[in-house]
């Protein structure tokens, strides 16, 4: 099936840099110089500090750091991006309906939120969360909605909906409940890679590093749960440790162990065996400012003692050369890039601290018909 033709809604167009020929589907793995080529980020930024619900979409070379596209002044809670479009999920309080947007041709198409989750359980709503997928064997793009309400139990209850971009009259439709509680309140806790969309589960009988997957193509959870790669000692960490990321096509599993100040790192393997490879283990030093008192085996307070310490990095991708490229937020925003070979690391693009990211903004699979 034919991926979704999406029509321009004719409100606000994708405004791009003017230039003599489109913006060119970035090579992700592209290098030039010791730096990255290509490679586009989409970045959330703040920047009206009287309207904090206000938001500035960029798509930013990551070698120059210059905005090559914006789209300002949008009601966003959460931004995703796949396979060359952009999804924009409005705040809750906003009202407004779901955009995607097209880069390469300035299109935006709206699409309905859907019902509410009190619709569905009988009880007040709580949060809906959304995950934005391509999936490449229908060459389809999909929306899964994950609805979190509490009924007069109190009990948190979960159901799921999907939608094809324009295809079934592109509106929603029920899906199976997931087969666990998910987290579904932090994005960096949920990923999406070969057409399943994954959660971290947010019960303690599982842990919290167990895996829930949803099958975009067949549209159902498996009834497996993927148990995560963390050794049964540090199973007891806090859950906003932990983080899902897709890496170069992979699924990634990411440890922030702020006992002994370091970032662990696997890859997905093998699903039905549930068997990860640990590609890294890094000190916070090595690629993190503020750390560099501390010495080799020495714990630091759990509360870092110093406002310019930065105390979380989100890897982005994995080059062809074993460089890894992440994203440090607090207390100013910076993509760093940290070479395993000579253990030293580079700043590639300063965003500052109004700006907040979201990924890279991967090639062009759109197949507009």
């Amino acid at each position: 099936m034919a991926a979704a033709h999406l029509e321009a809604s004719g409100r606000r167009p994708f405004s791009v840099r003017p230039s003599s020929s489109p913006v060119a589907p970035p090579s992700m793995a592209a290098i030039q110089a010791g730096r990255l080529k290509d490679a586009l980020l989409v970045v959330a930024a703040r920047e009206d500090a009287t309207d904090i619900f206000s938001v500035n979409v960029k798509l930013v070379d990551a070698a120059s750091g210059a905005t090559v596209g914006r789209l300002d002044g949008q009601h966003t809670d959460h931004i995703s991006a796949a396979a060359g479009l952009i999804c924009l999920v409005p705040s809750g309080t906003s009202g407004s309906a779901i955009r995607v947007l097209n880069p390469a041709t300035g299109g935006i198409t709206d699409i309905p939120a859907g019902p509410t989750a009190a619709a569905h359980h009988g009880g007040r709503t709580s949060r809906s969360s959304y995950v934005f997928a391509y999936v490449p064997t229908t060459r389809e793009y999909k929306l899964l909605r994950v609805i979190t309400s509490r009924g007069r139990d109190d009990k948190p209850k979960q159901s799921c909906e999907v939608l094809t971009l324009g295809g079934r009259g592109q509106r929603w439709r029920p899906a199976s409940s997931p087969p666990v509680l998910l987290s579904t309140t932090v994005p960096r806790q949920r990923a999406v890679t070969a057409g399943f969309a994954h959660f971290l589960t947010a019960t303690r009988t599982i842990g919290y590093d167990g895996i829930a997957s949803f099958d975009m193509v067949k549209e159902e959870w498996r009834t497996c749960i993927l148990p995560g790669p963390l050794p049964s000692g540090s199973r007891n960490c806090c859950q906003s440790n932990l983080s899902l990321v897709e890496l170069n096509g992979c699924l990634a599993f990411v440890h922030h162990d702020y006992l002994a100040y370091c970032v662990d790192m696997w890859v997905l393997e093998d699903m039905g065996k549930a068997k990860w490879l640990r590609i890294e283990s890094l000190h916070f030093r090595s690629f993190l400012s503020g750390f560099e008192e501390l010495e080799k085996g020495q714990l630091a307070p759990l509360i870092p003692v110093s406002r310019r310490r930065e105390i979380f990095a989100q890897p982005l991708m994995v080059m062809d050369d074993g460089r890894i490229a992440f994203w440090v937020r607090f207390p100013n925003g910076v993509v760093r890039v940290y070479d395993p070979k000579t253990r030293k690391c580079e700043d590639a693009v300063r965003m500052g601290s109004v700006s907040s990211i979201v990924g890279l903004y991967k090639g062009s699979q759109v197949e507009l018909s």
